[in-house]
């Protein structure tokens, strides 16, 4: 299909026209933008950008300070756990050694040197048993002081740092246990230059107290273990004097700078070794603040100096506090990031919707100049769209016409095939009913000859023949009816003849698939208002489909109903076929469509089997069940009035065989002594036709 020359021509200089609008509002469209951002940024807008900043500020400081205080919170609780985890672990190495004492005031070798202190076998016996004891426990030293404070034995008595003739009356942790039974202290070992908790315990004698027996616990692993940890840590004593700690030149070191008279009272306990505390405070101040406590230590070290979180665990046990400073840095960077990526997140929120106002000034102006744009493009291009239907309208007339070409060429090509076919059928009719007449004039002859002569044996014969030409007459006439041209005066049709004929012409079809015919004429006789020949084409039609779908089943039987009811004549046929798909329903009255295959089938027999049954005023319908079988439904209004007679082809046999009301059998005696050899095979008789297998069915009616 060629568009006109003049047409492409004006469509082309329409799309050029509308190119160069369009282009013309782009560079309209962008100087606009332009103009709108040079606007944007004039002075009005500069109030704008400083709240906007404000806003960022207030929102950065806000999650800072959110921030800080969230990981104080948490940098407390940890240091709470550890210190917690300190503590159990200090408790653990004190208890270790807790029995040491007692068992030492206990034993006759500690006893026998406290009584005989000038006997050397006493005291050698003594020495020994505490050396071996504290191979076993693993203290720092252990050994036992008379009443008046002075060693007697000891487990290093062997080693140039003996304890043993060192007084130590002015220990506290003697006249304590002297006092009460025993004691616990921290002290500087005097002559070990060891620091160490002293546990003391009074030994008893008859008469009273004879000795002390004191265990030393070194407490150097407890420290090692704190310095792993990487934390800064320390523990305070009563008199706020740090003795333990991870970095070592915080020992003996007051928290804060204590007042001089009691650093002096604190020297003559010489608690802390000879040289004393050094009374520089590790801590320069300390204050509240957030709900935690603060430190700041100065120095130059930068990672004991600065500002800290100071966490404090009590011992009551013991008198100490453990002490965790915890540096503040780390959790300010921290809360710094935070802060930073909230104030850009909200820097960057605010910048979009800056963006989403601008773009959308933007849209409403380019929505403008398009409506202006449109509203050109519309009055330039209205020839184009009347040109444009007009060219949609020949097209689709073109196309009309030839679809109809297509169609009225397929539908002459298949009525001169019905044509071809009918006048063949009207030939083979016509030429077959002279041979047939005269098939019965020599039989008649024949039949006077054999009387005369008085013979009996060919009688049977001739009656055969008779028969079968008897039969090829009824087939010639009613194709000779069935051809010849419609009348428009109102027919009625006899069901049970109509049904009868139908029968008989497609009995050979029936036989040759070896189908079981269910039918019992209706008494009495009902007529319809239809044209018997058309009626005899349409039932014709369903038994022959019948007997296609029945052709491979194990059960073939034909059922067919009549009844009449409410001014109306219900005709049903039905088969136990293989039915037909749910898909094909809806196309199954069109013409030329067919499930058969090529060469068996031309799709015409339903299509022209419902526009005749329709043409007489009634209804053709389907139902079917895949697998099961399919009924037809022909419904045709009742004639009421009296019967008017048309002559049929089949007056012959088959026609009376139907007015007897009986169940359909086969026409020829033969037949009826002898079922068709497929059925012969296959099943017994049946009431149904006198042979064949009974189908276990019912009247559809």
């Amino acid at each position: 299909m060629h568009l006109p020359q003049g047409m492409l021509r004006v469509l082309a200089r329409n799309c050029r026209n509308i190119a160069r609008e369009v282009a013309i509002s782009c560079q309209l469209g962008w100087i606009k933008v332009r103009q709108d951002v040079r606007a944007f940024l004039g002075h009005r807008q500069l109030i704008g950008i400083a709240l906007g900043l404000m806003l960022v500020a207030l929102v950065g400081w806000t999650t800072f300070e959110i921030a800080l205080n969230s990981a104080i919170r948490g940098a407390e609780e940890q240091a709470q756990r550890r210190l917690t985890l300190f503590d159990r672990t200090l408790e653990a190495i004190i208890e270790r050694f807790h029995y040491l004492p007692i068992a030492i005031s206990q034993s006759p070798e500690a006893r026998a040197a406290l009584d005989n202190p000038d006997d050397p076998a006493a005291v050698e016996a003594a020495n020994g048993f505490l050396s071996k004891l504290n191979e076993t426990a693993g203290a720092g030293e252990i050994f036992l002081m008379d009443e008046n404070g002075s060693v007697v034995a000891a487990s290093n008595w062997w080693t140039l740092t003996s304890l043993v003739g060192t007084d130590y009356s002015f220990r506290p942790y003697f006249a304590d246990a002297l006092a009460r039974g025993r004691a616990q202290y921290y002290a500087f070992g005097i002559s070990t230059s060891v620091p160490g908790y002293f546990l003391s315990q009074r030994v008893d004698g008859p008469d009273g107290p004879i000795g002390v027996a004191v265990t030393k616990i070194h407490l150097g692993e407890l420290e090692a273990i704190w310095w792993r940890s990487g934390e800064l840590i320390g523990i305070a004593d009563v008199n706020d004097v740090v003795i333990l700690s991870t970095r070592p030149d915080w020992r003996y070191r007051p928290i804060q700078t204590i007042p001089a008279g009691r650093v002096a009272s604190i020297a003559t306990e010489q608690r802390y070794g000879e040289n004393g505390i050094d009374n520089s405070g590790i801590v320069a101040d300390r204050w509240q603040s957030r709900g935690a406590e603060f430190a700041f230590i100065a120095g130059n070290d930068p990672e004991a100096s600065g500002y800290f979180v100071l966490e404090e665990l009590r011992l009551p046990k013991l008198g100490w506090r453990l002490l965790s400073f915890i540096p503040l840095a780390p959790l300010q960077a921290g809360a710094m990031v935070l802060s930073s990526a909230t104030g850009l997140a909200c820097a960057a929120l605010l910048l979009i919707i800056v963006l989403f106002e601008q773009r959308r000034r933007l849209v409403a102006q380019r929505l403008g100049d398009h409506l202006r744009l449109e509203q050109r493009v519309a009055e330039r291009t209205e020839d184009l769209h009347a040109m444009n239907e007009q060219l949609r309208a020949e097209i689709a007339e073109r196309v009309r016409a030839e679809r109809a070409e297509r169609d009225a060429q397929a539908g002459l090509v298949q009525a001169a095939k019905l044509a071809s076919l009918g006048q063949a059928l009207a030939g083979v009719a016509h030429e077959v009913s002279q041979p047939v007449a005269a098939l019965n004039t020599h039989l008649a002859s024949a039949r006077l000859l054999e009387q005369r002569r008085g013979g009996s044996e060919l009688t049977p014969v001739i009656t055969a023949m008779d028969k079968v030409a008897e039969r090829l007459a009824n087939l010639t006439g009613h194709l000779k009816t069935f051809a010849r041209k419609e009348t428009q005066t109102a027919l009625q049709a006899d069901i049970g003849t109509v049904i009868a004929n139908a029968l008989d012409l497609v009995d050979h079809r029936l036989k040759q698939v070896g189908v079981d015919v269910d039918y019992r004429r209706p008494v009495p006789p009902l007529t319809a208002l239809a044209n018997p020949v058309h009626l005899e084409q349409v039932l014709i039609n369903l038994f022959a489909n019948a007997a296609d779908a029945m052709e491979t089943g194990p059960i073939r039987v034909l059922s067919i109903g009549v009844a009449a009811q409410g001014g109306q004549v219900r005709i049903l046929v039905s088969d136990t076929g293989t039915g037909i798909a749910p898909a094909d329903m809806a196309t199954l009255f069109d013409p030329f469509f067919t499930t058969k295959p090529a060469g068996k089938g031309l799709g015409l027999g339903l299509a022209i089997s419902y526009g005749l049954i329709r043409d007489a005023g009634g209804s053709l319908t389907v139902q079917s069940v895949p697998g099961q079988g399919t009924m037809f439904t022909i419904v045709l209004p009742e004639h009421a009035g009296p019967t008017t007679a048309f002559p049929s082809p089949l007056a012959g046999e088959g026609a009376r065989r139907a007015d007897e009301g009986s169940a359909i059998s086969p026409s020829t005696p033969e037949a009826k002594q002898t079922p068709h050899p497929s059925r012969a095979l296959r099943d017994p008789p049946s009431p149904a036709r006198g042979e064949g297998k009974k189908a276990a069915r019912t009247d559809p009616l």
